[in-house]
């Protein structure tokens, strides 16, 4: 068996701040049920799910926080493991595995899926265990411990002597969400004559539960067994908490039909004090980034190798040109699940619509994913620019404020200028889309143009723009006439004794002519992406 170790590797990839966490739902008490009940079970049940709310809160936003900030989930899958599947199996960390279950506080650890994490060698690794008290279960997380700072103990941390106890320590499990359900017997379910089985020692139905991924989802759970079922994408990229059942429409009046994996006070009674428990969250970094860098260069690296939208960045003077228009807000990934809200989104056929139907990543978020793994990334000297593209006056036609006038130099990890930059990048997905914006890229790529020490952009956009750049009808004509334009701007550039500019450009979920002529006549490079 190999040596478990935790050892930490500088490729000038950031540790983003942990993100807000979700919100979990509203106490509704209907009055049926309030002319049913006491006033002091009323109170202790109200008591009851706050406190299991206020439990979440932390547990989630660590998860989501390494999720958000991993290369992809490792998974075992019931069909084995498929061609190009191979960067997503937990299988080869079975000493891992081994290793977080022979721990004193393991409390029956059984793994879920694991978070690869460009940092570590080894994964982080989240699985159900027994609750404290050991009446329920609870999401346990094995694997580096981590500092105040959000950071992770390195090896030299731990050679210092230093002492704080975390920082001697490899391996270790804490618990994330200490009151995870227990699946009830579903009585509906039953024959006429059967019973509910008797009930187990929940140590011993733990041995026995497996979290192997079929398809996207682990199994549906059963009586007594951890109300927790998780699916993700065919990327291997996304966490997401669902029904532990198996959804029947033809049971909606079914006491027993559970909407959502849930939590439990198991000190209460169990029916008064369920919580829903919702999670969602999407790795940000391509698989291929680390790749991206010499392991014996620290922050010396090459750039960044590529992600879905952008390839080989190795210029050390980039300016990102984005969509930041409407049609940005189109679902790349549905969940195949419900929510109880309508979000609005964008469809090439019928427009903006707005729908239950839970979306897992639109284009906007995808590209928000990879541009934030981008400006973590790329080496502390890379002088970058940020802007978005839409019609003049929409919220999404807006310049980062610190390049405006100048490329910015990234520095140091979790510098300030990195935190402003993806600040930014976020902002792109605030409000209706419908208050997003047009495609109109002129005035973005004018500003890059008119700055002398951009040599590189990458411009991204889904759609033909609204109006050439003169504000007249697009047409076919005008996409010689645009690579044009910016080709002589170039040769302006030259004879002024600055460098010209490469214009790498991105098209998605359309092939398009004009921004390929573009990336032509100024050396640079198309490429044309269908689903990320």
């Amino acid at each position: 068996m190999r040596k478990i170790s935790v050892s930490y590797r500088t490729y000038g990839f950031t540790l983003p701040e942990l993100l807000v966490g979700i919100t979990t739902g509203t106490l509704i008490i209907g009055a049926a049920s309030m002319g049913l009940r006491s006033t002091q079970t009323l109170m202790t049940e109200s008591h009851g799910k706050a406190t299991l709310r206020q439990n979440t809160t932390t547990g989630l936003r660590l998860m989501r926080s390494e999720v958000e900030r991993s290369m992809n989930l490792l998974v075992v899958r019931t069909e084995g493991v498929q061609e190009g599947e191979e960067n997503t199996d937990l299988t080869p960390y079975q000493d891992v595995v081994n290793y977080c279950q022979g721990l004193p506080t393991a409390k029956g650890f059984n793994p879920v899926f694991g978070i690869n994490m460009v940092e570590l060698d080894d994964p982080v690794i989240y699985g159900i265990g027994l609750s404290s008290d050991g009446r329920g279960y609870a999401l346990l997380r094995c694997g580096a411990p981590l500092k105040m700072d959000g950071t992770y103990v390195t090896e030299e941390d731990q050679e210092t002597g230093d002492n704080n106890e975390q920082y001697q320590s490899g391996l270790f499990i804490t618990s994330i969400l200490d009151d995870i359900g227990t699946i009830p017997c579903k009585v509906n379910d039953l024959a006429e004559d059967e019973k509910c089985p008797d009930s187990k020692n929940l140590n011993s139905i733990l041995s026995q539960v497996r979290f192997n991924f079929s398809g996207d989802k682990t199994p549906a759970r059963t009586f007594q067994e951890p109300a927790l079922r998780v699916q993700t994408d065919v990327n291997t990229k996304l966490v997401k908490f669902i029904d532990p059942y198996e959804l029947d429409d033809t049971k909606n009046d079914d006491p027993y039909q559970i909407s959502a994996s849930f939590l439990e006070d198991t000190n209460e009674a169990k029916s008064q004090t369920k919580q829903d428990l919702y999670f969602a969250a999407f790795a940000r970094a391509d698989k291929r980034v680390r790749f991206g860098f010499n392991a014996t260069d620290s922050n010396e690296g090459n750039g960044y190798s590529g992600g879905a939208f952008f390839q080989n960045i190795t210029s050390n003077n980039v300016r990102f040109i984005l969509d930041g228009s409407g049609s940005m807000s189109a679902c790349v990934a549905w969940s195949g699940e419900y929510g109880n809200t309508r979000r609005r989104f964008y469809d090439p056929e019928q427009g903006y619509y707005r729908t239950y139907k839970i979306c897992s990543f639109t284009r906007m978020e995808a590209l928000q994913h990879e541009m934030i793994d981008i400006i973590g990334n790329l080496p502390d000297y890379t002088k970058i620019g940020l802007a978005a593209f839409s019609t003049n006056g929409k919220r999404n036609n807006k310049t980062w404020d610190k390049s405006r006038n100048n490329l910015v130099e990234l520095g140091p990890a979790n510098s300030e200028v990195r935190q402003s930059a993806i600040q930014f990048v976020s902002s792109l997905s605030n409000s209706d889309p419908t208050y997003w914006g047009g495609t109109m890229p002129w005035t973005s790529l004018d500003d890059a143009f008119s700055d002398t020490s951009t040599d590189t952009i990458y411009f991204l956009s889904d759609g033909k723009p609204n109006k050439d750049r003169r504000n007249r009808s697009w047409s076919s004509s005008d996409y010689d006439n645009i690579a044009d334009h910016y080709a002589g701007r170039n040769s302006d550039r030259v004879i002024a004794g600055d460098k010209s500019i490469k214009i790498n450009s991105t098209s998605v979920g359309l092939h398009s002519e004009w921004m390929q002529i573009l990336s032509s006549k100024t050396s640079g490079e198309y490429i044309k992406v269908d689903d990320v």
